[in-house]
């Protein structure tokens, strides 16, 4: 058994409901050509400005020190069309949220009010101002409280706020999602399933949704279904390191350990900051016998993520890695 593998994938990707410290790096392409000049750049929660700056002069800006949360980068530059981008940090999966802008033009005559979605935008991304128009104040509340509940780690209360705003609002997907990834906390993963499965009903082009049933359907060792809803997933966004990091882990379980091990160098490029691509290519290693190998990646990943919460357990494996050949190390428990 891969030792460290049901502690990796023991978490997926909740909206707005994990702690921890991340950021938001960026960077601005006009779509007529090259980039030119610096842009002043908004970061808002829930309508209310936290930070803002400028980009530098190719475009590239960040935010950092910031928690798991629903946030928008907004630009309202006279030159081109208004941005309102959702960048949502979930710490649990990275500690840095890539946001890529392509800058509209206006037109040069025409004076028309902000439309209420930007143009520039996904538009199958519902904005914060959007799902609060649309959904009773009540829900919201519930969402709210939610949130705060997983933040603080009470996990418990904030499934009870989940529950109640689905039953005020049964098409709140946010609140399905984050109520499956509580589920899936308490390794329930029946019922994290069916709220997965709700999210993807109602918004079918949430990328995240399908890499979250995946997620649980590899818990499950569903890894038929598994690999059915990565591939949606990666359809529609194919750069994800999280997809490829899902990837990776269905090449182990079906023993194509050089697609196994690709897939997860990939993620790793992708988010260099996401440690769980890094543990998985250790999982893989130990499965060939590279011991070696397995802990040159552990002094790497101990070195460049001292502080992980996965910290202890790469310092015990590799500690056993280093004692005399005679003392083979135990496999951690799963």
């Amino acid at each position: 058994m891969l030792g460290l593998l049901a502690a990796l994938l023991g978490s997926t990707s909740p909206l707005w409901a994990q702690g921890g410290v991340g950021s938001i790096v960026g960077e601005v392409h006009a779509g007529t050509g090259d980039f030119s000049g610096r842009v002043f750049i908004e970061l808002q929660l829930r309508h209310a400005t936290l930070d803002s700056i400028y980009s530098d002069d190719e475009g590239k800006f960040g935010f950092y020190s910031l928690g798991s949360n629903p946030y928008h980068v907004v630009i309202n530059d006279e030159r081109f069309q208004p941005v309102d981008q959702l960048a949502a940090v979930n710490t649990s999966i990275s500690a840095v949220t890539i946001v890529r802008i392509t800058l509209v033009p206006r037109e040069p005559v025409k004076k028309e009010p902000l439309p209420d979605r930007p143009q520039g935008s996904n538009p199958d991304l519902v904005a914060t101002a959007e799902y609060r128009r649309r959904f009773p104040k009540a829900a919201i509340k519930e969402f709210d409280r939610g949130v705060k509940a997983d933040n603080d780690q009470r996990h418990d209360e904030a499934i009870q706020h989940y529950q109640k705003a689905i039953a005020l609002a049964p098409e709140f997907y946010p609140a399905h999602n984050n109520l499956g990834s509580d589920y899936v906390s308490r390794s329930d993963f029946e019922a994290a399933k069916g709220q997965f499965e709700e999210v993807i009903k109602l918004n079918q082009s949430d990328a995240a949704a399908y890499f979250n049933l995946s997620n649980v359907c590899l818990l499950m060792h569903d890894f038929e279904d598994a690999q059915k809803f990565l591939d949606e997933g990666m359809r529609r966004e194919p750069e994800s390191a999280l997809g490829h990091f899902l990837l990776g882990s269905l090449k182990i379980h079906s023993g194509e350990h050089a697609a196994a091990e690709a897939a997860l160098r990939q993620a790793m490029q992708l988010s260099p900051t996401m440690v769980q691509p890094r543990l998985q290519l250790v999982n893989l290693m130990l499965e060939e016998g590279r011991r070696e190998d397995a802990a040159a990646q552990l002094r790497d990943f101990l070195q460049a993520f001292p502080e992980s919460s996965f910290s202890p357990q790469a310092r015990q494996l590799l500690k056993r890695l280093e004692a005399p050949a005679q003392a083979s190390p135990a496999p951690l428990p799963n």
